[in-house]
């Protein structure tokens, strides 16, 4: 694993899994993914690195709408979606929330 890719995602709106051209059956999975965290006060981003590599990442901001993804847990969700996309699983990811950041 290379630390300059894992170390550099770019985070993007959930809207880019739909141009992407996931088949119609896996873009009803992810929806409905974003439809559970929504119900639950979360907002689904995508989290995506040179490589390829991406996941979606599932992100508590109730109450400041702004969150901090830090180059640790860039490379933890980098090698976590690796592990996921390799063993043919949905990189679905949740970004703990830290009330003391």
């Amino acid at each position: 694993m290379s630390r300059k890719i894992a170390d550099y995602a770019v985070m993007r709106p959930f809207s880019v899994l739909r141009r992407i051209g996931f088949s119609p059956r896996l873009m009803q999975r992810l929806e409905r993914y974003r439809s559970q965290q929504d119900k639950l006060g979360r907002v689904v981003s995508v989290l995506s690195w040179a490589d390829g590599t991406w996941c979606a990442l599932s992100l508590h901001c109730e109450k400041t709408g702004t969150v901090i993804v830090d180059e640790g847990q860039q490379t933890q969700a980098y090698e976590d979606a690796r592990s996921m996309l390799s063993g043919g699983f949905l990189p679905l990811l949740s970004l703990r929330w830290e009330a003391h950041a």
